[in-house]
């Protein structure tokens, strides 16, 4: 169980990263004349969403994961290995920051009155929540891991 949710996991992570870059894409051809309207605003729901599910998976590895619950047993010594203090306790704070700050963004965005506030509003969170997810990727790992 524990490997599937490892795949599914990386493979939700580049869709979520796609959702972001279209996301972001949209924004900013926005900012250059274009108004802010019902696709900016499904690109902002798909990426969310998207964070929402990835959240889920995430949740149920931190507690299947072999290496968490080893370094739970002795987590001072986990906290000396940099790979091992990055998914206890680096990797979950920055992923879950960025979920906060789409859902944070996605709530601006729709409370905004006016389109250029919009753009702003979804530019801001959207872009703080795409940069805590880069931070918090490990790319040091496989970039698609397929069992």
């Amino acid at each position: 169980m524990y490997e599937f949710l490892l795949t599914l996991h990386n493979l939700a992570r580049w869709l979520v990263l796609l959702a972001a870059v279209w996301l972001v894409y949209q924004i900013v051809s926005g900012l250059r004349g274009r108004t802010y309207g019902s696709a900016d605003r499904r690109a902002g729901l798909l990426y969310t969403g998207l964070m929402d599910l990835q959240l889920v998976l995430g949740i149920l590895l931190l507690v299947s994961s072999p290496l968490v619950q080893s370094a739970l047993g002795n987590l001072g010594a986990a906290m000396q290995n940099s790979q091992t203090r990055f998914f206890v306790a680096e990797h979950w704070v920055l992923m879950l920051a960025a979920v906060v700050l789409a859902h944070v963004g996605s709530s601006r965005v729709k409370k905004a009155t006016d389109a250029l506030l919009k753009q702003r509003q979804a530019l801001i969170w959207y872009g703080l929540s795409l940069a805590s997810m880069l931070l918090a990727i490990p790319w040091w790992r496989p970039l698609l891991r397929l069992g």
